[in-house]
């Protein structure tokens, strides 16, 4: 009787170890999936061999379809590929008009003077304007404060860069077309959720000679504020940096 129980005692921890082998073995089954980190740029798109699915956890960055991730908005973000594997993924930019504004909504004068470093510091800077001079691409990158902290940002850039302006925008920011009255003007936001969303911009014409994009926090910031009084206030507070 003894050697049968150990007989039983031996072929179930047989079993119970094949059994894990076997788990194992389906746990670690290699599909194929290369789980090297992806970089693309703002348009581009990858096929990830082994892929059924893949799921982006910002998909303002990145999406997926099938076997295929697209590159959407520059930034980055990671992949679950076929809802096990998961691959970083880093979307570039194409289009450098200038370096992206410091919009650390709420964040200190010095703060922005310790990091903005393309462009030269304006003499007509004061203390609610930080102006940046030739800043790439921009002929102006001004930062505006209220109680010394950071409220909105606008970038005026010439005319002669308008299309590459809008490519530059499209890779950062969800851009719509607006109408107000009979103008035109292009709105856009950098996520596609509250989690994600941090800026608004603002696409409108400064005159015939510049265009100005306005950035600010989603959270106090809306479409009738740019359009109206808050964009004709900062319009006003950036003449002095405009004329000689």
């Amino acid at each position: 009787m003894k050697d049968l129980f150990r007989l039983l005692g031996f072929t179930l921890v047989a079993v119970f170890c094949f059994g894990l082998i076997a788990c194992s073995s389906d746990d670690n089954d290699d599909d194929g999936v290369d789980t090297t980190p992806i970089t693309l740029y703002a348009g581009q798109e990858k096929v990830i061999q082994g892929a059924d699915t893949i799921t982006a956890s910002n998909r303002f960055v990145a999406y997926g379809s099938k076997n295929t991730v697209y590159g959407w908005h520059i930034g980055e973000t990671s992949l679950l590929v076929n809802g096990k594997k998961t691959i970083p993924i880093t979307v570039l930019p194409e289009r450098k008009l200038y370096d992206n504004p410091i919009c650390e909504w709420g964040c200190s004068m010095d703060y922005v003077k310790t990091n903005q470093k393309q462009g030269s510091l304006s003499s007509k800077s004061t203390s609610e304007i930080l102006g940046y001079e030739d800043a790439g691409g921009a002929t102006l990158l001004a930062y505006q404060f209220e109680n010394g902290k950071l409220k909105t940002v606008m970038a005026v850039v010439s005319t002669n860069h308008t299309t590459a302006l809008g490519e530059y925008l499209r890779e950062r920011y969800l851009m719509v077309s607006q109408y107000k009255g009979k103008d035109m003007y292009f709105a856009g936001i950098d996520g596609l959720d509250e989690v994600h969303a941090k800026t608004f911009v603002y696409l409108d014409m400064y005159n015939i000679n510049y265009w100005a994009v306005l950035y600010g926090s989603v959270k106090d910031i809306t479409t009738r504020s740019y359009s109206n009084d808050g964009k004709n206030e900062l319009f006003e507070m950036l003449r002095p940096f405009l004329t000689e």
